[in-house]
């Protein structure tokens, strides 16, 4: 808040404790209850993360189950809380719970793929008296495509082909959904907030020609400017994922879908990343005219921590002579770094460097950057709404004698500052990159049925031997949130035994 609006809140605390003593304690707990109830999501969740950052998967999970618990009677945000949680127990090891919450989310996201996106708009537009975190966190796109992505994970560890193929379509038809709703969805939250605004007698334009506002947003936005999502709001790694799983199954139809999926997961990456998709691509189309599939091994890492939002203060103009500015929050998104950027798979005598299967950052930024015009316009609205009423209410009582108006003002006061924060919902445990490698099955030894692979992280670790079978092939998931630390590995084989 700036100096003229910070002396005004220093006059007005003056006031109210010389002349309402009586009043300050029951405001005092009010402001502390209001606070509480305002905790971040990623300050419930900073000892979680921070223990699953270390690779201490086992603790993340005892830390995250009493907050899961508190927060599962929660319709606001109880699918971030479920989303994270299937991440966090799938590197744990425990599958089923994985599953669970996986599941859980996916049913609560489910519903609002047939909602028309006014169903949406309306109730985000019915937050711009208080915020935006007191409204359902219904999911971005990504988060509901890397939902189903991982339950496909989960069914393929089981065994679960065919289960796993239907994740995978929904996470197809999630994809779908966005490409048919976000840029309208975006488009009518412009418009409420635009409509609000001129309802109320802001004018939210004028205010982004304000050169300290302005400043403030290229500041914290520019990194945002050059980056862009997959065409199509897609996901190389569910698409590669999709192409996987029908290559497992190896029947006739299932090949031809195969070559399909590895050769779209292609056409989304740089021909560098491209090689290993296109020789799966080409593998299965060969199956397709006679030529079985051998066994093969499929490596995927999920490296480093995704982004995070954080909260800036950012002043904005009121229009008012008596109270010019006022500071507002803007969530900013970050990015982490220290994380593996590559591995190399060794398999006999070959070796078989990484390739960037799907940048995160990429498709997390991109959406955000898609949202962000909406994101500003409803901040702007939202912050100057409450802090105009505010004033007009503390203009009331201070010209009447009666404790009442003034204890409305009080409250008005408190309100503001309570509900004026951004909204810092974030997928916390997703992958900052997801490299991939594919080859054939090593030969076994002679006299045996079993062979084995290593795989060398960027950051010096070994991983292995890894025991695979000439008549299997093999998924081998790694997940490595920060170079150094010791990685999740999941093993999933699948063939004649």
């Amino acid at each position: 808040m700036n100096r003229i609006a910070s002396r005004k809140s220093a006059w007005s605390l003056t006031w109210i404790c010389t002349n309402h003593r009586a009043f300050i304690t029951n405001v005092a707990f009010s402001c502390v209850m209001l606070l509480l109830a305002g905790c971040s999501y990623q300050h419930r969740m900073k000892n979680v993360v921070a223990s699953y950052e270390r690779g201490d998967f086992n603790k993340a999970v005892r830390e995250l189950e009493p907050v899961l618990a508190d927060r599962r009677d929660s319709d606001n945000d109880r699918i971030i809380y479920e989303l994270d949680a299937g991440t966090i127990y799938a590197a744990a090891h425990e599958i089923g719970q994985s599953y669970q919450a996986l599941h859980r989310a996916d049913d609560l996201m489910w519903k609002y793929l047939d909602d028309a996106a006014e169903t949406r708009v309306t109730a985000i537009a019915a937050a711009i008296l208080t915020n935006q975190t007191v409204i359902p966190y219904v999911g971005r796109s990504y988060d509901r495509i890397m939902c189903c992505t991982y339950q496909a994970l989960n069914h393929l560890e089981l065994g679960k082909l065919d289960a796993a193929g239907v994740s995978l379509r929904r996470a197809y038809e999630w994809q779908r959904d966005a490409v048919e709703k976000n840029a309208k969805e975006i488009e009518a939250l412009e418009s409420a907030a635009n409509a609000e605004s001129n309802g109320k007698g802001y004018d939210s334009n004028a205010a982004m020609s304000d050169p300290s506002l302005k400043g403030g947003l290229d500041s914290a936005y520019g990194p945002l400017q050059n980056m862009s999502g997959y065409a199509e709001f897609a996901i190389p790694y569910a698409t590669y994922l999709q192409g996987v799983q029908h290559a497992l199954t190896g029947r006739a139809d299932t090949l031809a879908q195969a070559t399909y999926e590895f050769r779209r997961a292609a056409s989304m990456l740089n021909s560098s990343d491209a090689t290993y998709a296109l020789q799966d691509a080409a593998r299965c189309e060969s199956a397709n005219t006679g030529i079985a599939l051998a066994p093969r091994v499929y490596v995927i890492c999920e490296s480093g921590m995704g982004p995070w939002l954080d909260e800036l203060r950012i002043d904005i103009p009121l229009f008012m002579r008596q109270w010019p500015y006022i500071g507002a929050a803007f969530p900013v998104l970050k990015f982490n770094e220290g994380s593996p950027s590559a591995f190399t798979a060794r398999a006999g005598n070959a070796s078989y460097p990484s390739c960037v299967l799907t940048d995160m950052d990429r498709v997390v930024g991109g959406e955000f950057k898609q949202r962000l015009p909406a994101i500003i316009a409803l901040t702007l609205v939202s912050t100057a709404t409450k802090a105009i009423a505010t004033y007009v209410a503390q203009q009331a009582a201070m010209s009447s004698n009666n404790n009442a108006a003034w204890m409305i003002a009080i409250a008005g006061a408190i309100y503001q500052a309570s509900v004026n924060s951004a909204d810092l919902r974030i997928w916390l445990t997703l992958p900052k990159r997801v490299l991939y490698a594919s080859f054939p099955a090593p030969a076994p030894a002679m006299g045996t049925t079993t062979a084995s692979i290593e795989i060398d992280l960027g950051d010096g670790q070994r991983i292995g031997p890894i025991a695979t079978e000439s008549n299997q092939s093999t998924i081998v998931h790694v997940r490595v949130p920060r170079a150094g630390v010791a990685p999740s590995i999941r093993i999933m084989r699948f063939g004649a035994k």
